[in-house]
């Protein structure tokens, strides 16, 4: 059960830092830091978590558009 909870919550992440980019394209990891920071003040850890992975995905993303060029 915790598999299922754990690949929906990094399935979830990757598909917020896909939107992120799109949308907000460089602020985007600055964007997902306020998200997470305000997570983490209010003590809601999953959704740190969540938001933690977030910011990963998009250092990941865009590093690889970064190679691409």
């Amino acid at each position: 059960m915790l598999d299922e909870i754990y690949l929906h919550q990094m399935i979830e992440a990757k598909q917020i830092a896909k939107e992120l980019i799109n949308q907000y394209g460089d602020d985007a990891e600055t964007i997902a830091m306020l998200k997470s920071a305000e997570f983490a003040a209010n003590l809601d850890q999953e959704n740190w978590y969540v938001w933690e992975q977030v910011i990963i995905y998009i250092k990941e993303i865009t590093d690889l558009k970064i190679l691409d060029s």
